[in-house]
């Protein structure tokens, strides 16, 4: 199943859980055993990213890999940690509800780098209006 998306594609094997991102000739790969539900959204952020140009599979690899700790995770997003903490716990954050970062399942009170990096995209998406704030 393929959906266009400007001149490039996300394309979904079910039967594997692999969701694919291809521009231009360039191919990245999400697959739901590793990244869950989240595998989708990954996928689409990487077209957006492929079609930008700025793109770097080495890059993101390594942050995906990355395990922040609460206190960190809040200073990368510009929140107190009680902020974090008060929007994990509700959904709530500043008066909008934004999906929250969750909790890294291996470590205690920590965040895994993708949910940082999906959790900073929805904040600047809020704060630039383009979304409802909704997740």
């Amino acid at each position: 199943m393929s959906k266009p998306f400007g001149s490039g594609s996300v394309t979904v094997q079910p039967s594997r859980g692999l969701w694919q991102a291809s521009y231009l000739g360039q191919k990245v790969t999400y697959s739901e055993a590793r990244f869950g539900a989240m595998a989708e959204t990954l996928a689409h952020r990487a077209l957006l990213r492929l079609q930008a140009g700025n793109f770097d599979p080495v890059s993101d690899d390594l942050q995906f890999k990355l395990s922040w700790r609460m206190l960190d995770a809040a200073r990368q997003l510009g929140l107190s940690l009680g902020q974090l903490r008060q929007w994990m716990l509700t959904g709530m954050l500043n008066g909008h509800e934004i999906k929250p970062p969750m909790r890294d399942v291996k470590g205690v009170d920590r965040i895994t780098g993708c949910e940082l990096m999906l959790a900073q995209e929805r904040l600047a998406e809020c704060k630039s209006g383009l979304s409802l704030c909704n997740g």
